[in-house]
């Protein structure tokens, strides 16, 4: 499984978000979007043009701007726990 997750510095659901993996030992690619140019354009394509965080991303599955709520889900239905 590959996590990867696109935040930027200071944002709290980037900030919690990264917090759980780590915790659980989760490996994830973090990208910040206000450094990584490639990653903003991608997330300008999502986004209709806007620059929006978190966006969340599993294998092929893409999950735009999750709550708190939709992230622990998202957690619990890949059976894992931070």
């Amino acid at each position: 499984m590959r996590i990867r997750l696109y935040g930027k510095q200071g944002h709290a659901h980037t900030v919690a978000f990264k917090n759980f993996l780590r915790m659980g030992e989760i490996p994830f690619e973090y990208i910040d979007v206000l450094k990584d140019e490639t990653a903003k354009m991608h997330t300008k394509e999502l986004y209709d043009g806007q620059v929006k965080v978190p966006t969340l991303f599993v294998d092929e599955k893409i999950y735009r701007v999750p709550s708190s709520d939709e992230f622990n889900k998202i957690m619990e239905s890949l059976m894992l726990k931070g």
